[in-house]
């Protein structure tokens, strides 16, 4: 389905809903000017408000200037029905939490080529097949989009290759343990891609 189409499913589905009040008024995007750039980016934009005021809000994304605008989120499943996540060092939290594999889209790139690719290279795995199930803003404040993807079939028959800063442990667990990790404070990031393709795995 196109972006267009899906933005009006959900349109026509929000009109049904007589019980639902009408959306906030848009903010008028005024400009746009390059603030930081480096893995991450950082841009200024201003705003108008519906009421006249004007405001300026930072927006950022990963590295815009090698065009690079989306990533993607892989829950890949095992023959057995597990889980490969892996464990590694991130320097938000500043340290080891699990992860499910992923990374960044290439400019021109499928996204779900690049999900089969970044499943390999940080855990060895390959898969038997991979479906897009949906997509994401990275946050609120971002122009970056996270697409989501579910592998399966997936057994470690590949080879692994890093990135120099990449110190990727795979591990499978289990559904209910993956389950544990999610709902443990600070065990993981990417929770919410994660219950995103749980949820499309009927995995909940």
């Amino acid at each position: 389905m196109s972006e267009s189409a899906e933005g009006s499913a959900a349109a026509d589905s929000a009109a049904a809903d007589l019980s639902r009040p009408g959306d906030p008024q848009p903010w008028e995007l005024l400009g746009e000017e390059p603030g930081f750039h480096r893995f991450l980016t950082v841009n200024l934009r201003r705003y108008r408000l519906p009421d006249g005021r004007e405001v300026e809000w930072d927006v950022f994304g990963p590295k815009s200037a090698e065009g690079i605008t989306a990533g993607i989120t892989v829950l890949p499943l095992t023959p057995e029905g597990r889980i490969v996540t892996v464990r590694m060092f991130r320097a938000g939290p500043d340290r080891i939490v699990t992860n499910l594999p992923g990374g960044l889209v290439e400019p021109g790139e499928d996204p779900a080529l690049a999900g089969a690719r970044e499943l390999e290279e940080e855990t060895g795995y390959t898969c038997e097949s991979l479906d897009l199930v949906g997509w994401q803003w990275s946050s609120a404040s971002s122009i970056y989009r996270k697409y989501v993807a579910i592998a399966r079939g997936c057994r470690p028959d590949g080879k692994q290759a890093l990135d120099e800063t990449e110190d990727c442990v795979p591990v499978e667990l289990t559904v209910d343990a993956f389950r544990t990790e999610l709902r443990t404070p600070g065990a993981m990031t990417g929770i919410d891609a994660a219950y995103l393709a749980l949820d499309h795995a009927g995995l909940l």
